[in-house]
């Protein structure tokens, strides 16, 4: 494939523009490993696995990392300040179509003191310090400034439906994420949800078994992801705390702090208010890797990173976003083959 100069150019002044504005803001640049013995489990995501031989003949397992977090996390909870990164990021099982790559570039920030939504307007200074840096003239669509709107608002706009009455009807957000009590009201937001779908003839299980997160995930792919409006950026705010994440929960309510960036209906940016609590981590580490090792049979070691986290790292807010993607959008593409430098059908073998 010839050499394509302009992407080329374009990514390298996205990445000093970027650098510039964390630089100006005080952050630091971290630059960490890509191999970790200790991931964070997540049961979505599929990782690439080597194994480190030692002199002895022991044989321990390595991962390539999905994301920076792991370590960036650990940097904070040594006392590190606000930090950031540009990095590879790797996640095996991924199908290679318009907008995924098993490799791909991702700035992630941590914040100190920030919360989610003060992050959305970090995010917005950096949205427009890359469409300043590549494509100045942009479409208001993809360079303007971003449109709030809670997942509750969503739903009542595009399912026709109150998500938050739902969740309240459950008893959710009256309980303690990680109490024996939350688990049945997980059962009974399934039955609310699995009513939802039938509602509206969407089939409402796959072999029988599905949890809230998943039927909640179609409903919102279903009725609301597809609708949502393109005409500027679109931070989708207040997720519900039933989805397991690492972002903290909103007192009092069903939500977690979180946001999520659409542009052009493609996802490009995922925001947590950090959680803190060390029942909380340990609840989800716990949960994630009991999930991974009975799909799997595969154990991540644990050498106590909740606790960890929970004894050292400050409030804070993180953010992650796919520059391949960014960029992609604002040049106008409708995927990621011209930023495609060695496309894998040009680097296998023949």
């Amino acid at each position: 494939m010839p050499f394509q100069r302009e992407p080329f150019r374009e990514r390298a002044a996205m990445y000093r523009a970027v650098r510039d504005y964390f630089d100006r803001c005080g952050y630091m640049e971290a630059d960490t490993p890509f191999l970790t013995p200790t991931p964070i489990p997540e049961s979505h995501i599929e990782l690439f696995q080597t194994d480190r031989h030692l002199p002895d003949g022991t044989v321990s397992p390595l991962y390539l990392v999905p994301s920076p977090e792991v370590w960036l996390k650990l940097l904070l909870a040594s006392g590190a300040p606000s930090l950031y990164q540009i990095g590879k990021c790797f996640r095996n099982g991924e199908q290679i179509d318009h907008w995924h790559r098993i490799e791909f570039t991702m700035l992630e920030w941590y914040g100190l003191n920030e919360s989610a939504m003060s992050n959305l307007g970090i995010m917005q200074e950096i949205l427009i310090t890359c469409v300043q840096a590549t494509k100045p003239d942009v479409a208001e669509n993809v360079g303007g400034t971003i449109r709030k709107l809670t997942m509750e608002e969503a739903f009542r706009e595009f399912a026709g439906f109150s998500l938050e009455a739902d969740l309240q009807e459950s008893g959710l957000a009256d309980i303690r994420r990680h109490s024996p009590e939350y688990h049945r009201a997980l059962d009974r937001v399934a039955n609310i949800f699995t009513a939802r779908l039938n509602e509206r003839n969407l089939p409402a299980g796959y072999n029988g078994i599905e949890t809230a997160d998943d039927l909640f995930h179609r409903l919102f792919l279903s009725l609301v992801e597809d609708a949502l409006p393109l005409n500027r950026p679109l931070a989708l705010t207040h997720w519900p705390a039933l989805v397991q994440t690492l972002a903290r929960s909103v007192p009092g309510t069903p939500w977690a702090e979180r946001w999520e960036l659409y542009i052009r209906g493609v996802e490009v940016a995922n925001c947590y208010g950090e959680e803190t609590e060390e029942g909380a981590l340990r609840a989800y580490w716990d949960t994630e890797a009991s999930k991974i090792a009975s799909a799997t049979d595969s154990t991540y070691s644990d050498t106590g990173w909740p606790e960890r986290i929970a004894e050292g790292m400050p409030s804070c807010s993180g953010a992650a976003v796919g520059l391949d993607r960014l960029l992609a959008l604002i040049r106008g593409d409708s995927d990621l083959k011209g930023l495609d430098l060695f496309p894998i059908r040009d680097i296998m073998p023949r």
